[in-house]
């Protein structure tokens, strides 16, 4: 109802992003309502709790992979059988996906993997698809600001980013040159450089 307001048709599809089957009914099923999809962003993911390298079973190994790199694949897949030319895929991954972090070595490198698809994405694709990804720090949602992991005085645009800022990024790799592809940026406020 927030889009619609907005003036924009939309339609809400649900799938197992981690089910390649719902995936292409779901891509099915939004084509016939959307007609020709030129944007795909691939959005979903986790942030499984700490668990310290010992402790890492298998479900939560593959939970978090699943979620966070096999649906982006099984959607970007999809999309690229449909998709015209100068169409865009804009990938979310994480600061994360760049740095380690102690604890969190699932979620870690599973956002390195989105890094590398989108990569590999953007040379596989061309030069029909621009692929590209963008890297979010830490950033502070209305309702879920108690646990963040990161001070905000350590951030040296002094605030943690918003999901504006996000957009902000996912909107110019949706409208700028298709020229542009294969491309990683961090939207963190600097800290990576500070850190």
């Amino acid at each position: 109802s927030e889009i619609k307001n907005f003036g924009v048709e939309c339609v809400l599809i649900q799938a197992d992003v981690r089910n390649r089957a719902e995936v292409e009914k779901s891509f099915s099923q939004a084509s016939e309502f959307l007609g020709s999809i030129d944007v795909l962003v691939n959005n979903a993911g986790v942030f499984p709790q700490k668990t310290q390298f010992g402790e890492i079973t298998d479900e939560l190994w593959d939970d978090t992979f699943d979620i966070n790199l096999k649906g982006a694949l099984y959607f970007s897949q999809a999309f690229a059988k449909v998709a015209a030319q100068g169409s865009r895929i804009i990938n979310i991954a994480s600061v994360g996906g760049l740095e380690v972090w102690k604890g969190r070595s699932p979620y870690n490198v599973s956002k390195a993997a989105i890094i590398q698809l989108s990569k590999s994405m953007a040379i596989e694709l061309a030069p029909n698809i621009s692929v590209n990804c963008v890297c979010p720090g830490t950033i502070a949602f209305e309702n879920d600001n108690k646990n963040l992991l990161v001070a905000e005085s350590r951030i040296p645009m002094g605030r943690y980013g918003t999901a504006d800022d996000i957009f902000d990024a996912v909107k110019f790799f949706a409208e700028s040159s298709g020229y542009i592809t294969g491309q990683v940026l961090l939207v963190d406020g600097g800290y990576h450089l500070a850190r």
